[in-house]
């Protein structure tokens, strides 16, 4: 009899404090697409040599600056959406920028402010480094065949990187203050994870197209429509 009376007390207790706890956030998916309001352009393939380049293996000569499909979905769309009071958490590990078959993967790209770039080497030539930030250190240097470079970046920019050793190779980094984050597909989708409920402010950046803003909405329940973000073919800034 004391036995089962101790076990309905600690059970008790259990659920008691079970009931007390705080409920744990509602977190939601966002999802949508980044459409052109305008004409498309014209893209033609990068002006490249590539006899002259033996040791870069197959060249892609696709130009990514400006990919937009038959239904104006824009690629290489950054979509920040900023949440207020959401403390930024650097990546645990490095992210990844390489340089295969002279070419930077990826093209765009965008990490949480605090994060180590690990820029690599994965060719049979040299490359080089450069970057041309705004607001972080920039960087010029050279990394041989199988190399790599690092570099912490602490501040929220935008920075142009290029090897001067091959000028066709170009990249773009982004450097948030949010976790909260995304780089629109061949389609001009994206997805984004873990947002807690609320209006949240949506800023855009596309290398040609340039700047945009918007808001996503998720509710109580965790949900949010699909939402349909727009740049305009006019608007070519290149502003950092």
């Amino acid at each position: 009899m004391k036995t089962f009376t101790l076990c309905a007390v600690t059970a008790s207790a259990a659920l008691a404090a079970a009931l007390t706890q705080p409920a744990a956030p509602v977190l939601g998916d966002a999802t949508g697409k980044v459409l052109l309001d305008g004409a498309k352009p014209e893209t033609k393939p990068l002006a490249i040599e590539t006899e002259k380049f033996p040791d870069c293996g197959t060249i892609d000569t696709t130009n990514e600056t400006a990919v937009v499909d038959d239904k104006g979905g824009i690629a290489n769309v950054v979509v920040i959406v900023e949440v207020a009071g959401a403390e930024v958490k650097a990546l645990e590990k490095p992210f990844l920028l390489d340089q295969k078959n002279c070419r930077f993967e990826p093209h765009v790209a965008v990490i949480p402010a605090g994060t180590t770039v690990e820029y690599l080497n994965s060719d049979k030539t040299s490359h080089n480094v450069h970057t041309f930030p705004s607001k972080n250190d920039g960087i010029n240097k050279t990394v041989p065949a199988g190399g790599k470079e690092m570099q912490k970046l602490d501040k929220e920019d935008r920075i142009e990187i290029k090897c001067d050793i091959h000028p066709w190779m170009q990249s773009h980094l982004v450097v948030a203050s949010s976790n909260f984050f995304a780089v629109t597909g061949k389609d001009g989708s994206f997805k984004i994870s873990g947002l807690p409920a609320g209006e949240h402010k949506v800023k855009l950046w596309h290398e040609v197209f340039g700047k945009g803003d918007g808001k996503i909405v998720v509710d109580a329940e965790g949900n949010a429509a699909p939402v349909e973000f727009k740049l305009s073919a006019e608007k070519k800034k290149r502003g950092r």
